[in-house]
């Protein structure tokens, strides 16, 4: 896949702009704070109309602006030349392939794939669960849409057992919940499983090519609950209820699974160097992409937000090692990529954009 062109109205800090992106290297050049980072946001909304800045879509608009307004021409392994347009306002998203209307999530998520890496990338390793989780679930939804549908379906049925537990619900209230519960959490629990048994295969490649050493990475799964039944799950909850009921929320399930990163040291939150993080860190993002690649037959598009620069000289010739001459590459920074000649440069500033 390669975006070839772009057209953006009132997004973030950009009244209007348009680039073309036909080339396999684009770099956007300017000081920090000018609309670098906005315009690869506006990029990764296409694989699953999520940002990887923020949760707030309400930011994504520009200021005193009613919405916002994306346009792509995309070139596709098997949908050819397509182009892909993104809305948001009072209404939330609105989605068009080709002119026709996309009303359903579930038939759009992952038909892009996109990839950024950024800073924020830590924080995968460094943050709460939340973080490893979402990583995940956008991950797995957008290669298979059983899970996509699975997860929907679980957090649904969550907030309608935390709902039924702050009212008092009866028993049988409860069960029919958890009933319904119980088939989703094993299926989501099956899923992430293989899920991470696949990302660390694809990890341990990557990170081979960027570290300086075989450091052993490895990705452990995590969840909450061992259980191989729906009838195991099911007498978990029900064990659960006084428990629940006393804190108004249901406290065991797969919404609070986390994923490990370990290396030959020990834990990588603890133990490792920064270096060593962020490696990993960029490794996890190849590892997503080639995942992507080898399962929906579509060569994804990676972004990197400055990251480049924070990489040691090593772990920065490693990267491009990992990173095959195939995929659309979209980076940005401060001062000019080594062997600039191979970019095509836009400077930034202002929101403003212009061909270098």
């Amino acid at each position: 896949m390669r975006f070839l062109h772009l057209r953006l109205q009132d997004f973030r800090n950009i009244t209007f702009a348009e680039l073309d992106l036909a080339p396999a290297r684009s770099f956007l050049l300017g000081p920090n704070g000018q609309g670098k980072s906005n315009l690869l946001e506006a990029l990764g909304l296409v694989t699953a109309l999520r940002s990887f800045r923020t949760q707030q879509t309400s930011a994504l608009r520009r200021q005193g602006a009613q919405g916002y307004a994306l346009v792509y021409t995309v070139e596709h392994e098997t949908l050819g030349q397509t182009e892909l347009e993104i809305r948001a306002g009072g209404q939330g998203h609105q989605v068009w392939l080709d002119g026709e209307r996309v009303s359903r999530l579930g038939d759009f998520i992952g038909r892009f794939p996109v990839v950024p890496l950024s800073a924020g990338d830590l924080m995968l390793l460094r943050g709460a669960p939340s973080e490893r989780r979402r990583f995940l679930d956008l991950t797995l939804s957008a290669m298979d849409g059983e899970y996509y549908q699975a997860l929907r379906h679980y957090h649904r049925g969550i907030a309608g057992r935390n709902r039924l537990l702050k009212r008092g619900g009866s028993a049988a209230e409860l069960s029919a919940f958890e009933a319904e519960l119980a088939p989703q959490a094993l299926q989501l629990s099956v899923k992430r499983k293989a899920g991470v048994a696949r990302l660390q295969t694809h990890l341990s490649d990557a990170y081979t090519s960027i570290a300086e050493a075989d450091e052993g990475p490895e990705l452990q799964f995590k969840p909450n609950l061992e259980c191989e039944t729906v009838a195991a799950l099911r007498e978990v909850f029900e064990q659960s209820r006084t428990r629940d009921q006393a804190i108004g929320s249901t406290q065991r399930g797969p919404h609070r699974d986390d994923v490990a990163f370990v290396l030959h040291t020990g834990g990588a939150k603890e133990f490792a160097s920064d270096g060593q993080q962020r490696g990993l860190c960029v490794a996890l993002r190849i590892a997503q992409a080639r995942m992507f690649e080898a399962s929906l037959g579509i060569a994804p598009v990676l972004l990197a937000d400055d990251v480049l620069g924070e990489l040691d000289p090593r772990r920065k010739a490693g990267f491009w090692r990992a990173s095959p001459s195939a995929w659309q590459m979209i980076a940005t920074g401060t001062e000019l990529p080594e062997a600039s000649e191979a970019w095509s440069v836009w400077k930034v500033r202002n929101g403003a954009f212009e061909l270098q």
